[in-house]
């Protein structure tokens, strides 16, 4: 990461290299040109309110995926929400959440949307300054601060799995390294390791045997922690063990807002065991008892907007849940494809869906839950 980091400020101090990288980064999608980013949005349908869910309000949107002057990222989740805005007549401006007169400037607004990064740092700003919003000021805030309680902490997560008797991968999470040790005597290995926050399958590890869990408890419980691949945080006084689902050739990913499904199925590389972030990615049909899995978590976490990530174990034939988030990449329209038709899953009743034909941006659905809510 830190490399990544170096490459990219020499990148902005030498103009041909610059202009060469944008350039490049255009060509593959990744980001978007201002002036051509309407032709993005609207080559999905609108998402609109019905009349009488239609409220006087005024909207804070927290600007996320700029790069570079002129561009924006094509996962920013911004032109979505603001998309779905303008086409329902609803007032907006954007908000800098990040100066030190943010609480003065969020009295004019009535609803606040913020697509965090998912580093650590940010989320301790977002969790902080949203519970302020959400709690005390009464601004409906997507998220709200139940939702951004969760999100990039697996530990928090964790904790509602148990707490609601949901199918997680069967974990172990502990502050305690007499406790932790204990564990790992006992384990049957391989097991997996994981960081409280991470993406892509950042910070997950396969742990051979005894000896690698040790040594990494020793690490997460001295006096400095265990490095990660953030620079600047290290892992502290917990350890978040999983056990290794042999069988599971797939994980799926089902987001659910409202009453709408969507997903995808994915596949890690050959001699890898994780499918977040390969790319391997195929869209077809899903069956109903992963959708209400799926459905029934999204409910549980109180959610405008929720993924869950499952696998399937063909040996137990049971669905186990990986991980939840309440924001995820999006590079298009297309978040669920059968028989390469996009469109999305209308939940009926449990075990009961309706494929509807479209092309949407889930993030217009998941603003709309939240007003139509209010």
């Amino acid at each position: 990461m830190l490399a990544k980091e170096i490459i990219k400020q020499i990148v902005f101090l030498i103009p041909f290299i610059r202009n060469f990288y944008i350039k490049k980064r255009v060509a593959n999608g990744s980001i978007i040109p201002l002036e051509k980013l309407e032709d993005t949005l609207y080559k999905a349908d609108k998402v609109v309110l019905k009349n009488n869910e239609n409220p006087n309000i005024c909207v804070g949107i927290v600007k996320d995926g700029y790069e570079y002057e002129g561009y924006v990222s094509n996962r920013a989740y911004y032109p979505k929400y603001e998309k779905f805005l303008k086409n329902n007549n609803i007032s907006y401006e954007y908000y800098d959440i990040y100066r030190h007169d943010w609480l003065e400037k969020a009295k004019k607004f009535d609803v606040i949307v913020w697509h965090t990064n998912s580093d650590p740092a940010t989320q301790d700003i977002a969790t902080n300054k949203i519970y302020v919003l959400d709690k005390l000021m009464n601004k409906k805030c997507l998220p709200s601060f139940d939702e951004i309680w969760t999100y990039e902490d697996k530990v928090n997560a964790h904790y509602l799995y148990q707490h609601f008797n949901l199918p997680e991968i069967p974990t172990f999470v502990s502050h305690s390294k007499e406790d932790a040790l204990e564990y790992a005597e006992k384990a049957k290995y391989p097991i997996i390791s994981k960081l409280n926050t991470g993406s892509a399958s950042f910070g997950v590890n396969k742990i051979a045997n005894k000896r690698q869990a040790i040594k990494l408890i020793n690490q997460a419980f001295s006096s400095k922690g265990a490095k990660t691949y953030f620079q600047f945080q290290r892992q502290k006084d917990y350890i978040l063990f999983q056990e290794f689902i042999s069988d599971a050739t797939y994980d799926l990913r089902i987001m659910v807002t409202g009453d709408k499904l969507f997903g995808y199925y994915r596949y890690p590389k050959k001699g890898d065991f994780k499918a977040s972030g390969a790319g391997n990615v195929v869209k077809k049909a899903i069956e109903p008892k992963a959708l209400d899995l799926a459905f029934k978590v999204k409910e549980l976490f109180k959610a405008n907007f929720l993924a869950t990530d499952l696998l399937f174990s063909e040996k137990l034939n049971q669905y186990f849940i990986i991980e939840s988030s309440i924001f995820i990449g999006i590079d298009t329209a297309e978040q669920l494809k059968i028989n390469e038709v996009p469109g999305f899953y209308q939940r009926i009743k449990k075990g009961e869906y309706e494929f509807v034909e479209g092309k949407y941006w889930v993030q217009e659905f998941a603003l709309k839950e939240t007003i139509k809510n209010i």
